[in-house]
């Protein structure tokens, strides 16, 4: 069959689903393409999304081509509409089983039986690792559907040999990887030659021996490190100096020198905190340069650190090469800016599960990473019943001539603002922006704090560059306080608050030491500095 939608996360649900239960799909992403799919493939059926035949599109250009023109097409209907209410080529997107029983009966190949065709089974009966093996022995090509409870992914298999593989975010050999460490699912086995291009060269028994290896070790690094599930968070740094010195003092560089303000250009933004030293070897020679805040700015700095050569031998490791394992601890650092699970770490970094774990590892014992229990994900700003004092205390903040709602201004450092920033979206009656902060150090807003009858509480991040002081003015104005975390902005903030006198308060004066990925902490520190400014 042929499946035409253009909404891609939509169209490789149901080709998955549609896969698992048997069928032969190849997929188009508009009526163009599904006519040049079509004169190719010759599908016994289209299933086509509704949106993509706007004005009989699809049905005409499908008429036009003699060739075509008897080819069943049925249409997705998205909702919970009733069956009376559908046309007669018309199914439910969310009824996969009516719609393989649809496409089985406008199928002119429908009545064939498929029964000997097919292997289906449960995973925890044959485990997938038998079951390959079984396929390569009888040199069977096909695709094999698995479904999981984390998601579904598919094997393209030619002669035996796996060609492709697909799971949840993950492609090739890592996919691969995963689905063989799956015990819990479904699996649906339809024969045919795969039409996808080859991804995995490493003859299959290859990649099977290593995963019998790697399998078991990674199942017991993932009790270690999260037993109950915990998230993880780069821990707070406990200084907010940089370290920008260049990389060209590296005896071992050798395609020239590399200036801080290269440097600088490809990793703009906040930095995140120097690992790569807690992975060298002992006695190498380390340069630095500000950390990435995103996996993107974590690539360009991984092509700077694959230029590094090590004049120590490395202590031994059980997988990857010191170059390597660096690289990794870049990426990790760069998404556990906010937190992040395990899953969701081992989907977003490339390279096999057991070395990124191991790093992971070896990050958490240095201290450079701290778990975060589920509880501490998420916090409430306040108890329910400390809500109506707290409007209170913000109705009085409101200042003349601004438009409600009142703002309160943090202010620290480049580099803590980002920790600050994924500490309020934390926060349960903070609604925060949908739209990516900006990269150079420029006031933000951080969030807007909901307390209920329609009053608000603006927070507004400043980060305390001093080149970009001019631009201050912007979150001072109108503010109803500022608050400072460490010494950020120095004479040159409490000189601007002076001039437009405003209330400066000094968190840690307030608070003591403290945890800026907490949001909780950061709720508490709010809530304070409310009563400070209002004078409670």
């Amino acid at each position: 069959m042929l499946l035409v939608d253009s909404d891609v996360d939509a169209l490789g649900a149901l080709a998955s689903a549609l896969r698992a239960r048997g069928l032969t799909v190849n997929n188009a992403n508009g009526a163009f393409e599904a006519v040049e799919q079509a004169f190719k493939r010759r599908p016994d059926v289209v299933l086509a999304a509704r949106a993509v035949d706007e004005d009989s599109a699809l049905a005409d250009a499908f008429a036009a081509v003699p060739d075509l023109a008897d080819t069943p097409i049925l249409f997705l209907v998205d909702g919970d509409d009733g069956d009376d209410e559908l046309g007669p080529d018309d199914v439910l997107r969310s009824d996969v089983d009516h719609i393989v029983s649809r496409i089985t009966e406008a199928s002119p190949r429908g009545s064939r039986p498929t029964a000997l065709q097919e292997i289906r089974g449960d995973l925890q009966q044959v485990p997938l690792v038998d079951l390959l093996q079984l396929l390569a022995m009888s040199r069977r090509s096909g695709v094999l559907g698995i479904t999981t409870p984390a998601g579904a992914g598919e094997l393209r298999i030619s002669a035996g040999e796996v060609i492709d593989a697909v799971y949840r975010r993950l492609e090739g050999e890592e996919a691969l990887y995963r689905l063989l460490g799956e015990r819990d699912g479904h699996f649906a086995f339809s024969p045919g030659e795969p039409t996808s291009a080859r991804r995995i060269v490493v003859p299959t028994s290859r990649l099977l021996m290593e995963a019998l290896r790697q399998v078991d070790e990674v199942q017991r690094r993932r009790a270690e490190l999260a037993p109950a599930g915990e998230a993880f968070l780069v821990t707070e740094p406990s200084s907010d100096d940089l370290d920008l010195s260049p990389l060209h003092g590296h005896p071992t560089f050798g395609a020239g020198p590399i200036s801080v303000q290269a440097a600088e250009a490809d990793d703009a933004g906040a930095g995140v905190p120097d690992v790569t030293s807690a992975l060298l070897p002992t006695g190498a020679a380390r340069g630095s340069m500000p950390p990435p805040p995103t996996l993107r700015a974590a690539e360009s700095a991984a092509i700077k650190l694959e230029a590094l050569r090590y004049p120590t031998a490395p202590p031994p490791a059980s997988i990857g090469e010191p170059t390597e394992r660096a690289i990794v601890a870049e990426k990790i650092t760069a998404l556990l800016q906010m937190p992040h699970n395990l899953d969701e770490l081992l989907d977003e970094i490339g390279g096999p599960d057991l070395l990124i774990l191991e790093v992971l590892m070896e990050l958490t014992a240095s201290g450079k990473v701290r778990r975060i229990s589920l509880a501490d994900l998420t916090t409430p700003f306040a108890p329910a019943e400390h809500f109506p004092v707290l409007r209170s205390l913000v109705t009085r903040l409101a200042r003349a001539g601004f438009a409600p709602p009142p703002h309160l201004v943090i202010a620290a450092s480049a580099r803590r603002m980002t920790t600050l920033s994924h500490a309020v979206r934390r926060i349960a009656d903070a609604v925060v922006p949908a739209e990516a902060p900006p990269n150079a150090p420029l006031p933000r807003p951080l969030g807007v704090i909901r307390l209920g009858d329609g009053v608000e509480l603006t927070l507004v991040g400043l980060p305390t560059d001093e080149a970009f002081a001019p631009t201050w003015p912007l979150a001072l104005h109108g503010a109803a306080a500022v608050v400072r975390l460490g010494d950020a902005g120095k004479e040159a903030l409490a000189a601007h608050c002076e001039a437009l006198e405003l209330l400066l308060l000094d968190a840690e004066a307030m608070m003591g030491p403290l945890d800026l990925a907490s949001p909780g902490q950061i709720t508490l520190l709010v809530r304070t500095a409310l009563e400070a400014a209002a004078g409670v």
